[in-house]
């Protein structure tokens, strides 16, 4: 007796082989059997007809650390038919935490999410106790987490802008070990975001060695993806030579108009990097603008210090902060391309419009009018940057090893719990994926599948996940090839996509003929050495 059988599909099995009908028997949260003969007795069975039922999808690249703990259902990534997310990423993580830095830690972690959470606190001391919170909690899909590098160094000096002692590094390398020992899938660095942008190479290369013995991944956002972007790599190249750690570049891409078009000179150096023996892979979202605080303006050494040293130097504007902020919006674009999403309730006004718009308005400048909305949101200001060339992301997407990433929040479509309007790529990104690639006649179906599971599982060790197969996970998504399609804009992103009647996690219907279940099967999924 079979708990659940999907027939009458046609299985993508995330290993990129071809294609193939059969029916999908599940029981007890696991792949039992599959076969193209009557699959016998089921307490339930649907038939699938016409729908191609693939891995569950994993969303490599998430920020969604609190979404498992709010008190409301955060469902738009199951939406997607994504059945695991890994967070923590961009050197931003809710964890670990230490009793003399905790604070510090809420303020950081708060300031730089686009996810409400209504005055409640998610920091955790530990993976452990994260775990057993989501638990407790429950969840709509697994997660797992990374140690985020600006959390640890949190936790360890504080928000400063220096070196760690011999002492300090001691203890990053000791906190690093024993979160991976925990169950961490690796560690992040965000190194356009303070603290981790206070780091140097060396610091870095101690860590990663601490990453490579665990064999866990280490992933980064780079220090430029502008005009320093060749440079920015070779920093991250060096430290692979050095540290041998398995290396995830995050949301992979060129930004600003002069680095268009050398997407093929950015892959080949990558590619020449993994013929000479490095274990590189990269991750990306199909879109042609990015997302981030417009914090991301302000040199680096504006942030020491943490929140209130930074809005001081903002009302002073301290040294040479208004020649950088300036140079640092006309790499991304200028002005005309930046457009504010979320004030986290500060300036609700400010909302939806562009920075150009808001210095009319304001009678500013650009840089002063930066400054000024900054100033008024005490820093919790989140932008969409329009900067990235449509043929270097297509590029970018071709390629097989690099994985599918949102580079976003699971929230809420109820603009309730989600009030302003978000860059679509929380909504939209894995049905965006799909629908690029059959306009664009991009892939085959099996290679998208394989990039969305078990390319990503692969790459996080994920043994009985992202593949169909009998005895692993029964995190499967069911959908239709060519009715899948994101209808979530810049302009109206809380919209549900198309395409996707159902998503299974762990051998139960999370998503049910396109409707939110009751089940919360989700787990913390703790990596395995």
């Amino acid at each position: 007796m079979y708990d659940l059988v999907l027939s009458g599909g046609l299985v993508v099995d995330g290993t990129r082989a071809k294609p193939y009908p059969a029916n999908v028997c599940i029981r007890d949260g696991k792949i039992a059997k599959i076969t193209a003969e009557p699959a016998g007795e089921a307490r339930e069975a649907v038939d699938i007809s016409g729908h191609v039922v693939a891995p569950g999808f994993i969303d490599i690249h998430s920020h969604s650390d609190a979404s498992p703990l709010v008190d409301y259902t955060a469902e738009c990534k199951l939406t997607q038919g994504v059945t695991t997310e890994i967070a923590g990423n961009c050197g931003i993580s809710c964890l670990p935490a230490t009793p003399e830095h905790i604070g510090e830690l809420e303020e950081y972690f708060a300031s730089n999410l686009e996810l409400p959470l209504y005055g409640k606190k998610v920091a955790q001391m530990s993976v452990t106790d994260y775990a057993q919170a989501v638990k407790a909690h429950g969840a709509v899909n697994n997660c797992g987490m990374l140690v985020g590098h600006g959390t640890l160094r949190l936790a360890v000096m504080g928000f400063v802008n220096r070196a760690p002692s011999d002492g300090e590094m001691e203890q990053l390398k000791a906190l690093l070990d024993r979160e991976l020992s925990r169950g961490a899938f690796g560690m992040s660095l965000g190194l356009i975001y303070p603290p981790s942008a206070f780091s140097a190479k060396e610091e870095l290369v101690e860590l990663a060695k601490v990453i490579k013995k665990h064999g866990a991944i280490l992933t980064v956002h780079m220090r430029s993806e502008g005009p320093r972007i060749f440079e920015a790599l070779d920093e991250m190249l060096d430290i692979t030579r050095q540290s041998g750690v398995h290396l995830e570049i995050s949301h992979l891409k060129l930004m600003g108009k002069p680095q268009w078009g050398r997407s093929d000179e950015l892959l080949k150096k990558i590619t020449g990097a993994q013929a000479e023996g490095l274990n590189i892979h990269c991750d990306q979202y199909p879109y042609t603008a990015s997302s981030t605080s417009l914090t991301a303006l302000l040199p680096h050494w504006s942030h020491a210090g943490g929140q209130g040293a930074m809005m001081k130097r903002l009302e002073t504007r301290e040294g040479t902060l208004c020649e950088e902020i300036a140079q640092e919006m006309e790499n991304r674009g200028g002005p005309d391309t930046i457009r504010v999403t979320s004030t986290q309730g500060y300036r609700p006004e400010y909302e939806g419009k562009y920075i150009s718009e808001l210095a009319r308005e304001f009678g500013m400048s650009p840089v002063d009018t930066v400054i000024r909305v900054l100033h008024d949101c005490s820093t919790c200001v989140k932008c969409v940057y329009f900067c990235i060339n449509e043929e270097d992301m297509m590029n970018i997407m071709s390629q097989m090893f690099i994985s599918v990433g949102s580079d976003g929040y699971a929230m809420s479509y109820d603009p309730k719990y989600t009030p302003t309007n978000p860059h679509p790529r929380s909504f939209g990104t894995f049905p965006q994926f799909f629908q690029i690639v059959r306009e664009k006649k991009l892939m085959p179906l099996e290679d998208a599948v394989y990039k969305v599971s078990g390319l990503p599982a692969a790459v996080l060790g994920l043994r009985d996940r992202g593949v169909i197969r009998e005895g692993a996970a029964a995190d499967l998504t069911v959908f239709h090839p060519e009715e899948i399609t994101s209808h979530s804009t810049f302009m109206d992103s809380k919209v549900r996509p198309s395409g996707i009647p159902y998503v299974i996690v762990n051998g139960q219907f999370a998503l049910y003929q396109g409707k939110l279940t009751e089940k919360r099967e989700g787990a913390v999924l703790l990596r395995r050495e």
